[in-house]
């Protein structure tokens, strides 16, 4: 009986060892590891490259605009990789972790994780990014070829939907410029048009501030995403359409059609079709009862 009790005991014990291990009793002190600097020069960084789990990305600047490389040849969105860039300048590396390869997935340093290279004039840094850290406000990381995982004082959030790293803007209409639009919507087609001061909805007084309300959506037109497989030249013909005319002269146009619960969309002259909730298509093609005074 004693015996078994032995066995048991012992048991138990291993138990607790391998929990220990897992939970990194063993490893040294955190605390008393003095951990490096991010020692990288974040106002020459000329281009990057970001590993992500399903995509790579690699961007550069060119003059103050982000240009994306891959997946695609587009303009980046500036914002989104100025922002990302700036978090990680604000990292601090705070203790060390772990330099244990087999727990490296405890950390999130596994195949959810994100590589970022960077890139400047005179070197290059990769920084190994998981997806998350000791609390809200870290992260983990690794630093090129070194095997120590570190927690940090500061947090990167890495977008991982590719598309989200595009610039996404299909056209800015300064609505003060419009002299006159055409809309086509499935059946209906209308003119609104500046007369004096005036929006005319179809020969009649429209209700200006629905008018204008309506031109706003395209002072910034941003997209939701993108349709890459479809080329702008198939909306040609498409349903829906409108054809802004400016005091200039100048001309622009857009074409939509529904496609897979959501709406394709493209300019004219433009190189992507774009991705619009299916339920901004009466937001920018609207009847010409809504505009129309009551």
């Amino acid at each position: 009986m004693k015996q078994k009790q032995l066995f048991m005991l012992a048991g138990a014990l291993v138990v607790l060892l391998g929990l220990a291990w897992l939970a990194g009793v063993f490893e040294r002190n955190p605390s008393n590891i003095k951990v490096p600097t991010l020692d990288i020069p974040f106002d020459e960084i000329q281009a990057l490259t970001v590993k992500l789990p399903e995509d790579t990305l690699e961007l550069e600047l060119q003059n103050t605009q982000w240009m994306m490389r891959k997946p695609v040849d587009a303009k980046a969105d500036s914002a989104t990789v100025t922002r990302f860039l700036r978090e990680i300048g604000d990292l601090t590396l705070a203790t060390r972790a772990t330099s244990n390869p087999e727990r490296y997935s405890l950390y999130g340093m596994d195949s959810t994780s994100a590589t970022v290279t960077l890139h400047w004039a005179d070197g290059t840094e990769d920084i190994m990014i998981s997806r998350q850290g000791r609390d809200y406000l870290s992260i983990y990381v690794r630093l090129g070829d070194d095997p120590t995982v570190y927690s940090t004082n500061g947090r990167v959030t890495v977008t991982q939907d590719a598309d989200r790293w595009r610039d996404r803007l299909v056209t800015r209409i300064n609505p003060a410029e419009i002299i006159s639009v055409r809309v086509a919507r499935l059946e209906e087609s209308y003119e609104v048009a500046l007369d004096e001061g005036t929006w005319i909805v179809n020969g009649t007084p429209g209700d200006s501030l629905q008018v204008t309300n309506w031109l706003r959506r395209f002072s910034p037109l941003n997209a939701d995403g993108f349709f890459d497989d479809i080329p702008p030249q198939v909306l040609t013909d498409a349903s829906y359409r409108i054809d802004f005319t400016f005091g200039t002269g100048a001309t622009t146009s857009l074409q939509a059609l529904p496609y897979e619960s959501a709406v394709a969309l493209a300019s004219s002259g433009g190189r992507f079709t774009y991705r619009l909730f299916e339920s901004r298509l009466d937001q920018l093609f609207p009847d010409s009862a809504s505009l129309a005074q009551d």
